[in-house]
């Protein structure tokens, strides 16, 4: 299976999730947007939005954020998989009609998630209510008409999202390892220092504490999605052969 990565900064990389879909059989091809305006063409069976620094709707600054609404609709539209991160679930927002605003309080560091229900996802099966996962964002989102909450916590309520059976949002980052933190750490902003003075230091802490059990979590999910996207690929190509000529 051919996936098509949408990768907005070289600091947020599809890390570990992407290593698991590599040892499934995924093929990644990467649009690393700092490098090239337009996405690499081909024919692709999945895609992943990647986070970023940048708010879902600066198109003035940011053109590319357009097109990749447009390739989540596209995605969408052909019933191929689509799983967006941190700001890739907020551009699957926006593609399909909904606000993206600054969140009450920054979520920075893994903080608890819990399941809003019995999840039919299989990824979401026996996940431990409470179980953190890793968070750097500031915005969040209203959840797009139809679709379904599967994650939440306090502090930002839309952790994670279903539309229909093939498009994925996760304000969280299940793809991070303790080198891709450690970059971020490396962007000491003023305003982090002066609002959160300790946080370099918890975070090395929390990824002690919790980054093991995040990545048997995101193996977990990348073995699921990739599932999805070849049973995809094969209803698709089912339709196209009993198609009449």
């Amino acid at each position: 299976m051919d996936i098509l990565v949408v990768q907005h900064v070289e600091a947020d990389p599809v890390g570990i999730l992407g290593r698991y879909l590599e040892v499934k059989g995924a093929w990644l091809h990467t649009w690393l947007v700092p490098q090239r305006p337009t996405p690499p063409y081909g024919h692709y069976d999945g895609l992943i939005v990647l986070g970023g620094p940048m708010n879902a709707c600066e198109d003035d600054n940011f053109p590319h954020l357009a097109r990749v609404a447009e390739l989540i609709r596209e995605f969408h539209s052909q019933g191929k998989p689509v799983l967006g991160i941190c700001l890739g679930a907020q551009l699957i927002a926006r593609a399909f009609g909904s606000r993206v605003y600054q969140n009450e309080v920054p979520e920075l560091g893994f903080t608890p998630l819990f399941p809003t229900a019995s999840p039919e996802e299989p990824w979401l099966q026996d996940y431990p209510p409470g179980m953190p996962m890793m968070q750097w964002h500031f915005d969040t989102f209203d959840l797009p008409v139809g679709a379904k909450l599967l994650l939440t916590n306090s502090a930002c309520k839309n952790q994670a999202f279903r539309i229909g059976s093939n498009i994925y949002g996760l304000q969280f980052h299940p793809e991070v390892t303790p080198q891709i933190v450690m970059d971020w750490i490396a962007f000491n902003t003023e305003w982090i220092e002066a609002n959160y003075p300790n946080l370099f230091e918890q975070l090395r802490e929390q990824l002690v504490l919790h980054w093991v059990q995040s990545a048997q979590f995101t193996e977990k999910l990348a073995n699921a999605w990739y599932d999805q996207v070849v049973t995809s690929a094969q209803t698709r190509s089912l339709l196209q052969q009993s198609s009449p000529i």
